[in-house]
C-alpha cells in the first residue's frame, strides 16, 4: 500500500481541462477507487509517492513542477502523470505519448485524462451490421501518416479531415452549438464503424485509440514509435500496422471483419479494467511504484539524462521560442 500525495503545480485559478483536468480526474478516481489499495495523504513526509498530475498549465517543460519545493526536497518519490503530446520526461512517471526511443525504466506509457473528453463518446453495441468497415475523423495535417491514410479508398469507409474544425475548437472559436456538432460528428461516425484508424498525431499516441476502446470498437494503430501501456492484452483487441504498410489496411480489415464484434467487446472490457474512472488512479500509482522498484540509478543523477532531448530540433526551437517570449514579457514589465 502506498501513501499518495496527489497535486498539480498549475494555477488553481484556472480549472479548465488543459490546465488542471488530469489532476481533477485522478482525484475523482481516487474517491471511487475500486481497489482501495493506495490512500491519499496531504503530508509529503509520510507519502510514498508524490504525484504531479499535469497538462499544459505547469509550463511548457513542466517548469512549475521542476521548481516545486516537493521536488527539491523529496526528489526520489516525485512522479509525473502527463497526457501532453510532446514531452521531455524530466521527472519519472506516466506519459501518454512517450516515444519508444526515449522510453526508459523511469517511464511508463499511459493514457489521456482531461484532454478533449467527448460527452458523445459512449458504449454502443459492436454489431455485425455496422455500415462502415473503418473510419477516421481528425486533423490530417498533424502527422505524415495521416496524409497517407487520406489516399486510401474503400466503399465502406469514411475519412473526414477536420483540420479546420480542430483549429477552431482548439482556439475556442466555436459557439456552443458548433462545438457540440463537432464532437457529435466524430462520435457518431466512430460508433458506426467496425474499425477505427488510430494514427499518431503530433505525439506518438492518440486520444481516439482510447475513445475506440470506450466505444467497443477495434483500434487500428499506426504509430511505429508508440509504447503500449503495461497491462492490457493489446494483440487480442487491436490491430497494429507499420506506418509504411498503410496501403494494406483495407484488405487487412476485410480479412478481420468477422472478428470485429468480439474484439470490440474485449476492447471495452480492457478499457474498463485499465483506464476507466474507478480504476485509473490505482493503475497510475501501481505504475509509479513499479518505476520506483526498478530504479537502479538514483533520481538525483538520472534527472540529468533527459536534458539531451533539448538537442532535438523540435525541442531546441521550442525552447528558444519560449525563452524569447518569457524575456519579452519581463522586458515589458520593466519598461
Amino acid at each position: 500500500m502506498a501513501q499518495v500525495l496527489l497535486l498539480s503545480a498549475a494555477s488553481a485559478k484556472d480549472e479548465s481541462d488543459y490546465n488542471r483536468g488530469a489532476f481533477r480526474k485522478l482525484r475523482e478516481s481516487a474517491m471511487i477507487d475500486t481497489f482501495r489499495v493506495h490512500a491519499l495523504t496531504n503530508d509529503p513526509v509520510v507519502a510514498d509517492v508524490i504525484l504531479f498530475a499535469e497538462l499544459y498549465g505547469a509550463g511548457t517543460y513542466f517548469e512549475a513542477v521542476r521548481n516545486h519545493s516537493f521536488v527539491k526536497n523529496f526528489r526520489e518519490k516525485c512522479f509525473l502523470f502527463c497526457s501532453n503530446d510532446l514531452v521531455i520526461p524530466f521527472l519519472p512517471g506516466v506519459y501518454a505519448s512517450i516515444e519508444k526511443q526515449w522510453s526508459s525504466a523511469r517511464t511508463c506509457s499511459g493514457f489521456y485524462l482531461g484532454v478533449s473528453e467527448n460527452e458523445f463518446v459512449s458504449l454502443t453495441s459492436p454489431a455485425n451490421d455496422l455500415p462502415y468497415l473503418y473510419s477516421f475523423v481528425g486533423a490530417v495535417n498533424n502527422a505524415p501518416v495521416r496524409r497517407h491514410l487520406q489516399t486510401l479508398t474503400h466503399p465502406r469507409s469514411v475519412f473526414y479531415d477536420s483540420s479546420k474544425d480542430y483549429q477552431r475548437a482548439l482556439y475556442k472559436k466555436f459557439n456552443a452549438d458548433e462545438e457540440r456538432d463537432y464532437w457529435r460528428r466524430y462520435a457518431e461516425i466512430s460508433q458506426a464503424s467496425k474499425f477505427i484508424l488510430c494514427p499518431r498525431g503530433r505525439g506518438v499516441s492518440s486520444v481516439r485509440l482510447f475513445d475506440a476502446m470506450r466505444m467497443a470498437r477495434v483500434p487500428v494503430i499506426l504509430s511505429d514509435d508508440w509504447v503500449e501501456p503495461i497491462g492490457p492484452c493489446w494483440p487480442d483487441f487491436s490491430i497494429r500496422v507499420l506506418e509504411k504498410d498503410f496501403a494494406r489496411i483495407p484488405e487487412l480489415l476485410e480479412t478481420r471483419e468477422a472478428q470485429a464484434p468480439q474484439m470490440g467487446r474485449l476492447a471495452r472490457a480492457q478499457w474498463e479494467e485499465w483506464f476507466s474512472g474507478p480504476v485509473c488512479f490505482h493503475r497510475v500509482i501501481e505504475w509509479c511504484v513499479l518505476i520506483k522498484q526498478r530504479r537502479r540509478l538514483p533520481e538525483r543523477w538520472a534527472r540529468f539524462l533527459p536534458y539531451i532531448q533539448y538537442l532535438r530540433p523540435f525541442h531546441f526551437r521550442h525552447l528558444l521560442r519560449t525563452r524569447f517570449q518569457a524575456w519579452k514579457k519581463r522586458a515589458a514589465v520593466t519598461t
